[in-house]
């Protein structure tokens, strides 16, 4: 009863959409409500605040509490800059997915092969780009099934948008997020973000901008690298490069390890030199 009640605080607590109905949920391999509590958090910091350096923070917190969770292991494989640890991971993870069954290991099979993808280009193998297609491949599949399973999972949800994004392109994916995302949903800071960037991509800038700084409005007064990565994205497609670049400043002086903002700098660099 305690971990029922822990799960649904957990919920509450660091899922960003406010008063959205509760609904079936993933049921996780751990029984570690510590566990659930930190890898919850880890998402919302990694997702909705772009910090990545406090979600790492959080993941490996969950693993103190429950070292053998694998899917937490699988998403710290992601995270981590440090190959060596990420091949570690890696192998352990497939050494023993077998006892992971059902849904949650429909959502480890994605997590594995975008961490073999990573590796492979890390180590500058010339397989990387058939993994990342197989791993798309996967992640589409299976988080198809997940999300019209689980509609309430919203961090699993925005996993598949990006998929979708890489495999269609902006504006499919753009038509797929209108079905998809409910309407309490639709505030979520990352969905929002990423609905600017696929309009932007589309060319259609007013409502890219719109939606931007709806996100900037929304999350003000939280400390959050998220709103200033995607007004910098919005920037650098509208070829505004100067403000493309303030924001992607602002953006990684709040979280150097955020992914978004430290590519964009390099791409905003080679523009304006």
């Amino acid at each position: 009863m305690f971990r029922k009640l822990a799960y649904i605080m957990t919920s509450l607590l660091f899922l960003s959409c406010n008063n959205k109905p509760i609904d079936k949920k993933i049921e996780y391999t751990t029984k570690s409500d510590s566990t659930l509590l930190h890898y919850h958090k880890g998402w919302y910091e990694i997702m909705d605040l772009g910090d990545y350096a406090a979600a790492e923070i959080s993941y490996r917190k969950a693993l103190e509490y429950d070292p053998d969770f694998l899917v937490g292991k699988s998403v710290l494989a992601r995270l981590t800059l440090n190959l060596e640890e990420r091949l570690t991971l890696y192998e352990t993870i497939e050494s023993n997915k077998h006892t992971i069954q059902g849904d949650e290991r429909l959502i480890l099979d994605v997590y594995q092969a975008l961490t073999k993808y990573t590796n492979l280009r890390d180590q500058k193998s010339n397989n990387a780009k058939s993994a990342l297609q197989d791993a798309l491949n996967i992640g589409e599949y299976n988080f198809q099934k997940i999300v019209h399973k689980y509609p309430e999972e919203v961090y699993l949800k925005s996993e598949y948008i990006e998929i979708l994004h890489s495999q269609y392109g902006a504006q499919r994916t753009l038509d797929s997020l209108q079905k998809l995302v409910s309407r309490h949903q639709q505030k979520n800071p990352f969905l929002l973000g990423y609905k600017a960037i696929l309009t932007a991509e589309t060319k259609n800038f007013k409502d890219a901008l719109q939606y931007a700084r709806q996100l900037v409005e929304q999350m003000k007064g939280v400390k959050a690298a998220k709103p200033h990565a995607i007004l910098a994205d919005v920037y650098f497609k509208m070829g505004d490069y100067t403000n493309a670049e303030i924001h992607a400043n602002k953006a990684f002086n709040i979280d150097p390890r955020n992914l978004d903002a430290s590519r964009l700098k390099e791409k905003i660099e080679a523009k304006l030199k």
